[in-house]
């Protein structure tokens, strides 16, 4: 990564303070990400879009109510101001990547299907990262970073909700092959090897733009929504080894 990457704006949609403040000092330290301001409830979202619309939007799914204070028990069907932002933003600014945000992921697993239905891109839940908050910030920027990047890979926690739920969401494939071309049967065993967009179109001679487009036809002739569930697939039907292997073989 270089510092020619263009710095992308985030958005926060929280109303704890000392979340916003945290997120906000995580943020204004990290070079590739800007904080651009942090908004209250849905009531507001409509008026920022007007003004400002950011290329993500980290949007809290148990937004506090009055008098309530952040360790206030919620039931399972009492996030829908949360769900609802996430919503509106995708109707408002469909490029814009909003991840879900909550630690209530853990507690209430049917939220992570909840949010992906409304649109959301990633679920990160809030207290899930390192202890210290140097390491924290360091791995909420990354995190948002990756999925703003289009390299998000869920948490081992976040996984096994999405596993839970059925939010995997993989194509119903049989043991035959993929429905995939020779050059995408390339690119996604070269990827589930773990090269990088650049590696890979290193090694197959063409621009890392193609390979770019090759894998969003992939995702979506595969009929799912992040890279991660690239790979499983990948694997499961025999590609995708080390990366040293993948120097020596693309079949």
């Amino acid at each position: 990564m270089t510092t020619s990457l263009k710095r992308l704006r985030v958005l926060l949609v929280e109303n704890d303070g000392g979340t916003i403040r945290s997120v906000r000092d995580a943020m204004e330290k990290d070079p590739y990400l800007e904080y651009i301001g942090s908004i209250l409830s849905p009531a507001q979202v409509e008026r920022q879009f007007i003004a400002d619309v950011p290329d993500i939007a980290l949007v809290d799914i148990g937004l506090v109510r009055p008098n309530e204070g952040i360790l206030a028990h919620r039931a399972e069907d009492d996030f829908e101001a949360g769900l609802e932002t996430i919503s509106l933003i995708v109707h408002l600014s469909p490029a814009t990547k909003v991840i879900g945000f909550s630690n209530y992921f853990l507690i209430y697993p049917s939220l992570a299907r909840d949010a992906l239905q409304r649109g959301a891109a990633a679920i990160l839940p809030k207290q899930k990262g390192p202890s210290d908050w140097e390491a924290w910030s360091t791995w909420l920027c990354a995190q948002v970073l990756a999925v703003g990047l289009g390299y998000y890979e869920p948490s081992v926690d976040v996984a096994e909700l999405f596993e839970e739920e059925g939010d995997v969401r993989r194509s119903d494939l049989s043991d035959g092959p993929l429905p995939l071309t020779d050059r995408q049967r390339e690119v996604l065993h070269l990827y589930a090897c773990g090269l990088t967009d650049n590696e890979i179109a290193k090694q197959l001679t063409i621009v890392a733009g193609s390979v770019r487009t090759h894998i969003a036809n992939i995702k979506e002739i595969l009929q799912v929504r992040h890279r991660w569930q690239l790979v499983e697939i990948a694997r499961r039907h025999g590609l995708g080894r080390t990366r040293g292997d993948s120097q020596n073989s693309t079949r």
